[in-house]
């Protein structure tokens, strides 16, 4: 049964999927010590989803909005992700093309790891998704 996409049903089964993937926890460029409060949006909807990594491995995720300051939020619409979730785009490109937009953190971050976020979109793509959100 398709979750419904950044429900906290489908955030789980992401979080599951990235953890088992070897290839975003490589991609970090300092795994160990990549510990950081993140969140995801979308830019049409009223939809925010909150996770967390600490040394490289995601902890949390979910809707409930972080309680303390956040390194990293990215906002895009849902056909973005999904490009991306099925290998139509590379996450790197749209960051750098305006489609995914970095609206809190520094943009180093996400260039020094774009491997790992590559892999980490690319993962949503395992999850049996309804992107009609």
């Amino acid at each position: 049964m398709a979750l419904k996409f950044l429900s906290d049903e489908w955030c789980a089964a992401a979080m599951e999927a990235i953890n088992s993937n070897q290839a975003v926890y490589d991609g970090f460029q300092d795994p160990e010590s990549f510990d950081h409060p993140m969140f995801l949006g979308l830019q049409d909807k009223d939809v925010t989803t909150y996770f967390t990594f600490k040394g490289g491995k995601l902890t949390e995720w979910s809707n409930t909005p972080s309680t303390g300051p956040v390194d990293f939020g990215l906002v895009s619409k849902v056909k973005y992700y999904r490009e991306a979730a099925e290998g139509m785009s590379e996450a790197g490109k749209l960051l750098m093309g305006g489609q995914l937009k970095l609206v809190e953190g520094n943009v180093q971050l996400a260039i020094r790891n774009a491997e790992a976020f590559n892999h980490f979109l690319r993962t949503f793509g395992q999850i049996d998704t309804d992107w009609e959100v």
